[in-house]
């Protein structure tokens, strides 16, 4: 008797466990959604402003006077790196939430560099950092521009933030059997962590070891699996160099499919030259 009273009470454990467990996970489920929701809130309340920002910026008319000219810089560099970080927000937003659109084009990959490096002008001009661009590519590519640009856009900014004032930073591009390689090598210490992959987790610690939100390189690597690509890191000799792998097929480089054969973003050649 005692014996079935035994497997009685257990069995009755096991269903309140299994009640408790279930409950949990589907609070666990609505904190995600709520989360998600939050986020992309958030992200898309801050864009609309930030972009009539940028727009009106290069336009202003300063008095050209040098006091005046640092204040436009210092807020022109401070309105630029909110954009990134919003940019970054949105995009976490989109794959959060499962939306993230993959929207191919044909494009010239140095001018997604190009436009990368002029966005990020102020924090390579502030570490006094020399930037060293080398393609071997000789012709567009099929890819998703804004992806890759907010992929080259983090790597190029992470090696800027984390590398030695006064050095050099090395972006090499490539393909090698329908593989668009993208690297990025700056002259720095290893990034402090135990595992490679924490370096790509968002919320974790950034590349010094500090707590930080992390997003940037956990978005590039969510980016680089919806492309199937990958990103991997090598630190060795007191260089830190990242690597972009982005599959591509070859035999869609003249599709009509993809539309326009160009892919434009924001001009900034209006902007105030400092």
């Amino acid at each position: 008797m005692q014996n079935r009273a035994d497997k009685e009470n257990i069995s009755d454990e096991l269903a309140f466990l299994s009640k408790k467990i279930l409950e949990l996970n589907k609070q666990l489920i609505n904190s995600e959604k709520a989360k998600s929701k939050f986020l992309s809130l958030v992200a898309n309340k801050l864009n609309n402003p930030m972009t009539a920002i940028l727009g009106i910026l290069p336009h202003l008319k300063i008095i050209d006077t040098k006091e005046n000219r640092f204040f436009f810089e210092l807020i022109y560099k401070e309105v630029l790196n909110l954009d990134f970080k919003i940019q970054n927000l949105m995009m976490a937003s989109e794959i959060e939430s499962g939306n993230i659109d993959i929207s191919y084009a044909l494009v010239d990959p140095i001018e997604i560099i190009e436009e990368a490096i002029e966005t990020l002008k102020y924090l390579i001009k502030e570490k006094n950092i020399e930037l060293k661009v080398n393609s071997k590519i000789k012709r567009k590519v099929v890819t998703d521009p804004k992806k890759v640009y907010l992929i080259v856009k983090n790597i190029i900014s992470n090696g800027c933030r984390y590398g030695f004032e006064d050095s050099v930073l090395e972006i090499n591009l490539d393909i090698k059997e329908s593989i668009f390689i993208i690297k990025v090598k700056n002259q720095g210490s290893a990034p402090e962590v135990k595992y490679k992959p924490e370096i790509f987790t968002r919320f974790a610690k950034d590349a010094s070891g500090k707590h930080g939100l992390g997003i940037g390189l956990s978005v590039v690597r969510e980016i680089c699996e919806r492309l199937d690509g990958t990103i991997e890191y090598e630190a060795e000799g007191g260089f830190v160099t990242f690597i972009v792998k982005l599959p591509f097929d070859e035999n869609m480089i003249d599709s009509e499919a993809y539309g326009s054969n160009e892919f434009l973003f924001d001009s900034f050649n209006d902007a105030i030259e400092l």
